[in-house]
């Protein structure tokens, strides 16, 4: 098991936080059986073509050891989502998590509206096969 110095930078409070941790890769086994998270949209947006954005979208709740990947397939006509973030910024996985934003990029101009479906997120339980070894700071 190889273990590195990385530099984590995260935003806490509006502030860029940047620490050094040692850190390693993680092995884990996904489940085939998993389920669907709605991403919602929890404010109106205006969005132009090529545009990368963060929205508020509704919260959802995402337990300890569980992975959830954006579902390849595009659920709005003006946005696609790359990707979703965390309440409380950066967190490991076997920690809670409320996922609070989804980072979009516009398809084309256009609303994104409150109560707008702007992506299905596959949900994995995950277990690790080995013993993962936790971040330490340096």
């Amino acid at each position: 098991m190889s273990t590195e110095i990385v530099q984590v930078v995260s935003r806490t409070n509006g502030e860029l936080k940047s620490q050094k941790v040692k850190a390693s890769p993680y092995e884990f086994t996904m489940a085939t059986r998993a389920k669907w998270e709605m991403v919602i949209s929890d404010e109106d947006v205006e969005v132009r073509a090529g545009e990368f954005k963060k929205i508020n979208v509704k919260e959802i709740q995402l337990q300890h050891d569980m992975l959830a990947t954006p579902c390849a397939f595009s659920h709005h006509a003006v946005v696609s989502v790359l990707k979703v973030g965390s309440k409380y910024g950066n967190t490991l996985i076997e920690n809670d998590r409320i996922i609070k934003y989804a980072y979009v990029i516009g398809q084309e101009s256009g609303m994104v509206r409150h109560g707008d479906l702007l992506a299905v997120l596959n949900v994995f339980p995950i277990m690790f096969t080995r013993e993962a070894t936790i971040p330490v700071e340096v």
